[in-house]
């Protein structure tokens, strides 16, 4: 499968999924609202959402372990990150096959922030997550 993402919507890149048991925040967060000096505007609102929109989680040659899970979460002022928008489970032949694909519960959160948890301990060279705005899915 061909895929094209933009790496202004990419949450970062983790060197290595967490090993069996602990989770790891993909190190960027997104702004779905404007930058802060910016003069870009939505029309009649402070931000846009990525309702109905999906993360996709992409591993560069996974090998080793079970599953991951996922997890959005949501903040309206990117310091807590406490509400979870969307949540998936994905087994090693869903990461081979990949991108691996979690979707956004409709929310009012500007800012959003990945997670994974690992099940089993992976090798590999990592994974990125994009925020993913084609809409037709």
């Amino acid at each position: 499968m061909n895929v094209l993402y933009d790496k202004l919507l990419s949450f970062g890149k983790l060197a290595a999924l967490p090993a069996t048991g602990a989770n790891a925040d993909f190190p960027d967060d997104l702004n779905l609202g404007k930058a802060a000096g910016s003069t870009d505007s939505y029309p009649g609102k402070a931000f846009t959402n990525a309702d109905r929109l999906t993360v996709d989680v992409c591993c560069d040659t996974p090998a080793g372990g079970t599953s991951i899970t996922v997890v959005i979460k949501g903040s309206a002022d990117g310091a807590a990150f406490a509400t979870e928008v969307g949540k998936n489970t994905f087994t090693l032949d869903d990461l081979k096959a990949g991108p691996c694909k979690t979707a956004i519960s409709p929310n009012k959160f500007q800012y959003l922030r990945v997670n994974v948890a690992a099940a089993g301990t992976f090798t590999g060279k990592g994974a990125e997550a994009f925020l993913n705005t084609y809409a037709g899915k």
